[in-house]
């Protein structure tokens, strides 16, 4: 039987072999991700080994809080006069501060370089004079010698088209400031650490411009011969004050490591979800070929148990075929992965995470993964057509046709279907409402058994759905359209298999195009809302950075101008969690900004006071004058008051505080946007003018009118909707593929059929239509399917997203209609190759064959 098999399999090894294009694919998009993540994680180990290998000790403060997600652990800084204090502790060497902080870099052409706001940071930062310290080497020019003298990264050195010498500007505290590149440098091996942009200044420069003076955000050490790093940091750790301590080098470095693990897991995790959609819909293929190819092989199946095969060798038989398929498609997925591991490289450095160059990093742990992965989900696909081929009698073999799968299903499979879904929109709801620790599990879980329910109900929907969508066809094709409806319903299990592939790609599309949309359309509401002024300068320094408060007061000025405020943030640990923490002067931002005050008054936002938002205060049950314990990694904790609850967030965000308190318990003093009000009767072109002369000497600022600031706050989501059409393209195009070959496959199961059509005066025309629109009728299938669970999905995360600002939901018609339009233009694409071979058939030939 084994022989059997494998003859079998190579006598049918084109059309297999097309079949595990589909496996193929779905392996390939998991291994380059598993190489990518491989080759980030080996990479940046080692060039953070490299660094760091001279640091044996490192004294800092004591964590104040865990930030939210890719923000890091937030600390405090250490006073400088613990260099020469701890410099006398036995078994020091040599110790010397550091200084990081934000600064962005000009280019020559005038923009800024980075985007701290959605890719790599932009760091300032003080140069290390000692060589075993000094993270980064110099590859032209010199240290530097003066304050307004800076090395800058190779990276940025070639994106900025910066030459040693040249003039640049840098956004740093206290205003843009002019500086002369006296040297360019490398990070270990790479030329910039992870993309970032970095710019060293002389270290009492870099504590008046990027951090505070009589500061460092860490104290570096080099142990003398003969001390350990694990005893220096002992030593150091009983001289240090008791908010600071002392941590290894290797203590360090693996922190480091792991931190940009951390930072980058969630691209990893995001396209390992695209790899799992693809293989499970090339699942769904392989399953349907099976099933057709095991209903083909019904009388040769019956004559192999005439002959005296058992159920169990008809079973292996067909399992060794699924077996021999997966561990091509397997192998030759991850092949191929490595070429997509390059184009996600590619893809990674677009978006500012610059990977430094090495080769891919294909590990044994990979290489079982995808083989476990592709052949598990080929055997299992086979399983079920294999049951059903050993159940095949002996006196199947006198049987002249097949037998296809009619009817809604047994009231067996409808019931496990509906318990499945059932289960599944459970465990959907759960995790995205009842607030459990691991949501992402309960979501992904709950959304994949939701699938699978619907799939298992395929075969009960799929005969009412086909003759639903197949009911215009004879008016609008006569003949053709009567036998393609009728050919769609006659196996009611395979349609729904074919069509369940396009469902899932379809599904995911519909509901991201719905997120997207909604969370667009939140974003412009809110903005309506909040913001009554009219213009908006955005810095564009991300969460830590921004501009010179000095800005917002220089366009104030303006006599075009009524009021201008800036909204500052930073990271702040209320009430026992991480939260980001909005401020602006109470005396004007109000008057630009709309909070919607339902208790208390803005006024009364002093040092120690702060505003929450209503559903906030609900929750925790806050009134005015409650007290909240607020931490702030500067300062200690301490104990803040309710002093006002407003009602609007979409620019206040949940927890506002005065510029008395902000400057208090923050060390940079940036604003992240500047809101602006034009004085009556001046035009917005005259203000939109003197505002961006104003604002040359910062580049890098952003100055938008409302529209213009719409659109660049909902920019970052049609990007995000763009790659992921993108990346669920190959799930289309895997399932598109399946119809094709399940197209394919019928037209071979229905050859007697086909030739006795051609015969009784059919043309090839009307055969070619009438395969095409059964496609159509398959393709619409899916996506109509895929268009309800979608619109399911896309309300259920809108709901539960509520608090988080996202509080309109919108299906856009145009864009549902344009997915419905191009699936059913999809499907009769798709079915071109099938109908042309059909076409071709040879009329008497197809005749006499059985």
């Amino acid at each position: 039987m084994f022989s059997t098999a494998l003859r079998n399999l190579w006598a049918h090894k084109l059309r297999l072999m097309a079949t595990a294009l589909s496996i193929m694919l779905g392996v390939a998009f998991m291994a380059g991700t598993l190489v990518l993540t491989a080759t980030m994680r080996k990479t940046f180990d080692n060039l953070f080994a490299d660094v760091y290998r001279g640091t044996d000790a490192v004294v800092r403060a004591k964590a104040a809080f865990e930030g939210p997600q890719g923000t890091g652990t937030q600390r405090g800084r250490v006073d400088a006069v613990l260099v020469s204090k701890l410099q006398s502790v036995n078994g020091v060497r040599a110790a010397e501060g550091a200084v990081f902080g934000y600064a962005r870099l000009i280019g020559k052409d005038g923009k800024a370089l980075g985007n701290p706001a959605t890719g790599a940071p932009t760091i300032g930062s003080n140069w290390s004079e000692n060589s075993a310290l000094n993270q980064f080497h110099l590859v032209s020019g010199s240290p530097p010698s003066a304050d307004n003298e800076v090395v800058i990264d190779r990276k940025s050195a070639r994106d900025g088209h910066l030459a040693v010498g040249d003039t640049a500007t840098v956004l740093v505290q206290g205003g843009p400031q002019h500086v002369r590149i006296s040297g360019i440098a490398r990070f270990g091996n790479a030329d910039s650490p992870g993309g970032a942009t970095i710019v060293a200044f002389r270290t009492p420069a870099a504590q008046r411009l990027v951090g505070e003076l009589g500061k460092y955000d860490e104290i570096n050490f080099v142990a003398a011969p003969g001390v350990s790093q694990t005893e220096l940091a002992k030593r150091l750790s009983a001289a240090v004050p008791p908010a600071t301590e002392a941590v290894t080098g290797k203590a360090i470095t693996a922190e480091t490591q792991n931190a940009l693990r951390k930072a980058l897991s969630f691209f990893n995790t995001f396209l390992l979800i695209f790899a799992v959609v693809a293989v499970l819909v090339g699942g769904f293929m392989m399953f349907n070929t099976f099933s057709i190819t095991v209903a083909q092989r019904t009388r040769e199946n019956g004559l192999l148990r005439a002959l005296g095969a058992s159920r169990r060798q008809i079973l292996a038989s067909v399992l060794v075929e699924a077996l021999a398929v997966g561990i091509i498609a397997s192998i030759i997925g991850i092949f191929a992965g490595l070429a997509i591991a390059i184009g996600l490289k590619n893809l990674l450095a677009a978006v500012g995470v610059d990977i430094p160059s090495q080769g891919l990093v294909l590990t044994s742990t990979t290489v079982v993964i995808c083989l476990v992965v592709g052949i598990g989900i080929t055997v299992l696909s086979a399983l079920s057509p294999a049951r059903k081929a050993a159940k095949v009698s002996p006196i199947a073999a006198m049987q002249l046709g097949v037998v296809g799968s009619t009817g809604y299903g047994s009231k067996q499979r409808i019931f496990v279907g509906l318990g499945v879904l059932a289960l599944g929109i459970a465990a959907l709801f759960i995790g995205l409402f009842a607030g459990v620790d691991q949501p992402i599990l309960f979501v992904g879980a709950g959304a994949l058994l939701v699938f699978f329910g619907v799939s298992i109900l395929g075969r009960t929907v799929s005969l009412p759905l086909s003759r639903v969508i197949g009911t215009p066809l004879p008016r609008m094709k006569g003949i053709t359209g009567e036998l393609a409806r009728e050919n769609a319903m006659r196996n009611p299990k395979r349609t729904a298999a074919s069509a369940s592939a396009l469902m899932i790609g379809v599904g995911l599309v519909v509901f991201i195009t719905i997120f997207v949309a909604s969370t667009k359309a939140s974003i412009n509401d809110a903005i309506d809302k909040g913001f009554t002024g009219d213009i908006v300068l955005d810095s564009g320094g991300g969460l830590m950075g921004g501009v010179d408060p000095g800005l917002a007061q220089r366009i104030a000025a303006l006599p075009e101008v009524a009021a201008a405020s800036g909204l500052r943030q930073g990271l702040a640990q209320v009430d026992g969690k991480a939260v980001i923490v909005q401020a602006g002067d109470p005396n004007s931002i109000f008057d630009i900004m709309k909070i919607d005050a339902q208790h208390g008054s803005t006024a009364d936002l002093g040092a120690a006071d702060i505003g929450v938002y209503k559903n906030v205060a609900n929750d925790k049950h806050w009134t005015i004058g409650s007290a909240v314990p607020v931490n702030f990694a500067k300062t200690s904790p301490q104990t803040f008051h309710v002093a006002v609850i407003y009602g609007e967030n979409a620019q206040a965000g949940n927890y506002f505080i005065g510029t008395k308190a902000y400057n208090a318990n923050f060390p940079s003093n940036f604003d992240n946007k500047v809101f602006v009000k034009t004085r009556a009767g001046v035009s917005q072109a005259t203000a939109l003018a003197a505002i961006k002369q104003s604002a040359q000497a910062y580049p890098g600022v952003k100055v938008l009118d409302r529209g213009q600031y719409k659109a660049d706050q909902t920019k970052f989501f049609n990007q995000l909707l763009e790659l992921v059409y993108a990346l669920l393209g190959l799930a289309i195009i895997i399932a598109l593929m399946g119809i094709a070959n399940t197209l394919a496959l019928s037209i071979a199961e229905r050859h007697r059929e086909v030739g006795l059509l051609r015969a009784v005066g059919m043309t090839r025309p009307q055969l070619r239509s009438t395969i095409r629109w059964e496609a159509v009728i398959i393709a619409l299938q899916g996506t109509l399917l895929g268009l309800v669970i979608g619109v399911f999905f896309g309300w259920a995360l809108v709901s539960a997203l509520h608090d988080q600002g996202v509080t309109l939901f919108r299906v856009p018609v145009l864009s549902i209609v344009v997915v419905v339009l191009l699936a059913a233009l999809a499907g009769a694409l798709a079915a071109v190759p099938p109908s042309r071979r059909a076409a071709k058939l040879d009329v008497l030939h197809a005749v006499v064959t059985e």
